[in-house]
């Protein structure tokens, strides 16, 4: 049988792709409730929250994100606008510029990272247990490696 063919595998496919959705609905809710944020814009200020000294070069969060540079560009100005970061120029003197999270902007990741831990980060692997949890850690870390590997 082809794997086209192979319905176990089309079943899961879309069991997987219905999660992923409703995942990102749940995340986009929560983020506009508790943040009055769009998760898309979010995911960008939790990368600079994690990040070294909470800054990031433009570049850099293109790639992560798989976003174009013209959407982190546009992204950047609507952050810039709400004062949750700052953008200038990589101090090398390169033409290049960065991204940094204000300290308004870290209080905002904090308070919706606490209410989406609360509300769908815990619901969720307490309704896993550890031994499937552990096992949607691998899978995802998986999914991100397939993904990385076809972008290099």
């Amino acid at each position: 049988m082809r794997r086209d063919d192979d319905l176990d595998r089309a079943a899961i496919w879309q069991d997987f792709v219905l999660a992923a959705h409703l995942l990102e609905v749940a995340l986009e809710r929560q983020s506009q409730r508790d943040g009055n944020i769009s998760h898309g814009h979010f995911k960008l200020l939790v990368l600079l929250n994690a990040a070294e000294n909470q800054t990031l070069g433009l570049k850099a969060l293109a790639g992560m994100l798989r976003f174009s540079p013209s959407r982190v560009s546009h992204t950047l100005n609507v952050l810039e606008r709400q004062g949750l970061v700052t953008r200038g120029r990589v101090p090398t003197g390169r033409r290049a510029y960065e991204a940094t999270l204000t300290s308004q902007g870290r209080l905002l990741v904090v308070r919706v990272l606490r209410a989406q831990r609360a509300e769908i980060r815990d619901v969720l692997f307490d309704s896993l247990g550890a031994a499937d949890a552990a096992a949607l850690g691998r899978i995802s870390a998986r999914v991100v490696r397939v993904f990385d590997e076809a972008e290099a």
